[in-house]
């Protein structure tokens, strides 16, 4: 809504507005789209809701505006009194239904609060014959176990220890293991080597029981924290857009499909990363860099950061430097499990700094991000999917 408008509908609604504010009104509210806003501004600036349940209510608003339609080009001043009149009255009866309303409301938005929860250790691991394990449901038990390997789920997630002083003497091929974390869950594996990896929600890793052959190959799909056991064996990791090739060493990988980029941060050691896109470039990491491949622009672009930025969701927290609202609200939708509407396109490019705690509830997070960046949220639940939905607004 233009700055006119606004300061047209004030008008109207305080009884001063000309009959030329007035034509600009009547051709305005003509969009279905505006006659909505118009409805909101109304709401929002006198306190009252027009429910589509309460036929006195739509009946009265639809009424104003046929009338404000129908009205002669020109306009006499004592007509325009006559309409604000009649909605000044609608106000002040429509007051008992915007308490009613309001309290549906609260309620709501009280529940989706309570429902509305932060992520938790889940994951599910599909073993190489297809079989599916709740590792929630089989915490502290032994998965499977064989003379080659055995694979035991904890409390700080599943361990695999595998008889790697025989690796050289086994010629066959080691069974495929993939471990899945949902939206809204973390998980911890120890690899057969003795790597730790930590798996951000929405990703999936996959890898052998065992380690045989020259090299440690891994796959990954979304986010992990890897510290890799030294080895003469190189240790790599696979995505869509990039390999990384190390000996051992930390490092953060995200390789989110639905993200656009690629990116790895490396906190120790060093590590070789090669492009998989059209221009296939690599480069070598130092500490304290962190390397980006854009999809749409694939070379590798690589700046000295912060690491805590990018590492800091294994130790619970969310951290934000100057990051896109854009960029904030996937994350928290992938935590949250929750879909983010940003109705005002200007707000994905606002910047937002600070640190989070990824245990608290949503408005713990959305609270600190309108505080900062200005902008108002509503959360409302979707008949279609069942999920909730949070809308930000200017």
């Amino acid at each position: 809504m233009s700055k006119e408008i606004e300061d047209i509908l004030l008008k109207y609604l305080s009884r001063s507005a000309n009959p030329e504010e007035l034509r600009q009104l009547s051709k305005w509210l003509e969009d279905s789209k505006n006659k909505q806003i118009f409805k909101e501004f109304v709401k929002t600036n006198y306190a009252i809701t027009y429910s589509v349940n309460h036929p006195n209510t739509k009946a009265t608003v639809e009424t104003l505006m046929n009338k404000i339609r129908k009205e002669p080009k020109v306009f006499k001043l004592q007509t325009v009194f006559k309409y604000a009149a009649i909605l000044i009255l609608f106000i002040a009866v429509g007051i008992g239904v915007y308490n009613e309303t309001y309290k549906n409301e609260e309620v709501i938005v009280e529940n989706a609060l309570k429902e509305i929860l932060p992520g938790d250790q889940k994951a599910t691991l599909v073993l190489s014959d297809g079989s599916v394990v709740d590792l929630v449901a089989h915490q502290d038990e032994l998965i499977s176990k064989d003379e080659l390997a055995s694979i035991q789920n904890t409390k700080e997630g599943l361990v695999y220890d595998a008889l790697t002083n025989q690796d050289e003497l086994i010629t066959e091929q080691p069974k495929i293991n993939t471990l899945n974390v949902p939206v809204g869950g973390v998980y911890q594996i120890k690899l057969p080597d003795g790597t730790k990896v930590w798996l951000n929600s929405a990703t999936s890793l996959e890898f052998p029981e065992r380690f045989v052959g020259e090299q440690r190959v891994v796959t990954l799909k979304g986010e992990a924290y890897f510290d890799v056991t030294k080895s003469k064996r190189p240790f790599i990791v696979k995505t869509n857009s990039a390999d990384i090739t190390v000996l051992g060493t930390q490092f953060n990988v995200s390789s989110y499909e639905d993200d656009g980029y690629f990116s790895s941060t490396l906190v120790e050691g060093s590590i070789a990363l090669n492009s998989n896109l059209k221009d296939q470039s690599s480069t070598i990491l130092a500490p304290g860099q962190r390397a980006v491949i854009e999809k749409m622009n694939p070379s590798i672009d690589v700046a000295s950061v912060d690491t805590q930025v990018y590492t800091a969701w294994k130790e619970g927290k969310f951290y934000f430097e100057r990051e896109s609202l854009e960029q904030i609200l996937v994350k928290m939708s992938r935590w949250y499990n929750v879909d983010v509407i940003i109705e005002n396109e200007s707000l994905k490019n606002e910047t937002f700094t600070g640190v989070a705690y990824k245990n608290k509830p949503v408005d713990y997070l959305l609270n600190m991000i309108s505080k900062t960046t200005k902008v108002n949220y509503k959360i409302t639940k979707s008949t279609s999917s069942g999920k909730y939905e949070i809308t930000l607004t200017k």
